[in-house]
């Protein structure tokens, strides 16, 4: 009997993990699906998680995560916030331009005023957006806040969020061109499901580890999404911080 049960007890410590990984990329699942065109909360402010930035303004994904926003203002008339950071260095993948002035210069051009713009920084990773969305945004007033990102993203905000002690609702565009195929969707989704049980970890655990923009942590989910080759991935790994 005691063979047996330690054989049962190893079985259930292996299979354990597994289990929190598939329960945790449910969750994260089910939440975008919910996120996907949700509406905005009916005032306050939509707060627009940075992505890749190039030269001649937002990339793709980042347009996508943009237009979303200004439609989503556009029905209800709140400001919009812009969260993001710059990566440490420049290349044709990360582009090591500032998100921020890239999101900003798009909404003027299509006619959002300066007054209805706040740029929140800094804003490197997840946790840095959402500290600076807690501090220049809620701490402000200017609350209710709406986050839009990509929909695999948007569960690990909430749990951030929450963590810092205020509420978001959030809101993901459709047909995201980082989700354009299962390929595309799954690598980001298992992704996510790692660094959402990471941010649970202590900061002091975390802020050991950089993932910032442009580093290999988002390097390496476009190789995974065959957005890139691995070799480019990997040269981030090497570059000066």
């Amino acid at each position: 009997m005691g063979r047996r049960m330690l054989i049962a007890a190893a079985g259930a410590a292996m299979l354990a993990p597994i289990a929190v990984l598939g329960a945790t990329a449910m969750r994260i699942h089910l939440t975008a699906r919910r996120a996907i065109a949700a509406p905005a909360a009916s005032r306050g402010t939509i707060v627009v998680l940075g992505a890749l930035a190039r030269a001649d303004g937002p990339g793709r994904i980042l347009r996508h995560r943009l237009d979303h926003a200004l439609a989503l203002s556009a029905q209800g008339g709140q400001r919009l916030a812009m969260a993001g950071g710059i990566p440490p260095h420049v290349d044709d993948v990360s582009g090591g331009h500032d998100e921020v002035a890239a999101m900003v210069s798009y909404a003027r051009g299509h006619g959002v005023p300066d007054e209805d713009i706040l740029e929140v920084r800094p804003g490197q990773n997840t946790r840095e957006q959402v500290t600076a969305t807690r501090r220049l945004v809620w701490d402000a007033g200017l609350g209710p806040i709406t986050v839009v990102s990509s929909s695999y993203h948007l569960a690990r905000v909430l749990d951030e969020a929450r963590r810092q002690g205020f509420e978001v609702t959030v809101s993901a565009p459709a047909n995201s061109p980082d989700q354009a195929t299962p390929r595309m969707y799954l690598s980001h989704l298992a992704a996510d499901t790692l660094a959402l049980l990471w941010y649970a970890l202590p900061p002091g655990i975390t802020a050991r580890v950089d993932t910032s923009a442009g580093t290999f942590r988002h390097l390496g989910v476009m190789a995974l999404t065959g957005d890139v080759d691995w070799r480019t991935a990997l040269r981030s790994l090497a570059q000066p911080r």
